[in-house]
């Protein structure tokens, strides 16, 4: 009996137990010494979960930034379903900005600088995140909130532009300045600025 219990503690371990055990660790150590510079070796030496175990939970180091982009997406999404509804098209992306801003200090900066790395994929990618945000920009052009001079996809990456640079140069800055407001004082230039 003792055989099967001992088994099933390791499977236990396999699980959400392990998983927040190797993000940890491997947010830890990231933050030392970079996305590029951290290795999966690395990871389960520190961790002391067997390298084995660490591909039973995640396919690469990858996968882990994949986890804080997933629920930064999911995290938003629901926040501003529930916020944004009714408001006009630039409320609405002042709402999201907030919720950015709030997201970003959840973070916090050292997960931040992990993902301010140059070849970082989740930055050149179209996310849940810019999907809604190009909605809000698009009913705006439509409905004559938002100059229509602009693409959609232009004002959306120009908009992520200023906020993920905002939130660089917190990191940068080592948390010199409210994020919050700062981001807020660029949203309504940005704002101000695409306004029909």
């Amino acid at each position: 009996m003792p055989d099967l219990e001992q088994k099933q503690k390791r499977a236990y371990r396999k699980t959400s137990e392990t998983q927040e055990i190797i993000f940890n660790t491997a947010i830890t150590l990231m933050a030392e010494k970079g996305f590029q510079g951290t290795t999966v070796r690395d990871i389960c030496a520190l961790s002391g979960i067997p390298i084995g175990t660490f591909y039973n939970c995640y396919r690469s180091k990858v996968d882990i930034l994949k986890r804080i982009y997933d629920e930064g997406d999911a995290y938003i999404q629901e926040s501003i379903s529930r916020e944004a509804a009714g408001l006009k098209p630039l409320d609405q992306l002042r709402v999201f900005a907030a919720h950015y801003a709030e997201l970003n200090e959840r973070t916090g900066i050292d997960v931040l600088r992990v993902l301010f790395y140059p070849s970082n994929q989740w930055f050149s990618i179209i996310r849940p995140m810019q999907t809604l945000i190009r909605q809000f920009v698009a009913s705006g052009q439509q409905c004559g909130d938002i100059r229509a001079d602009l693409s959609t996809p232009e004002i959306v990456d120009w908009l992520f532009d200023i906020l993920r640079g905002v939130c660089y140069n917190w990191c940068v800055c080592d948390g010199g300045f409210d994020l919050m407001e700062r981001i807020n004082a660029h949203m309504a230039l940005f704002c101000s600025a695409i306004a029909a």
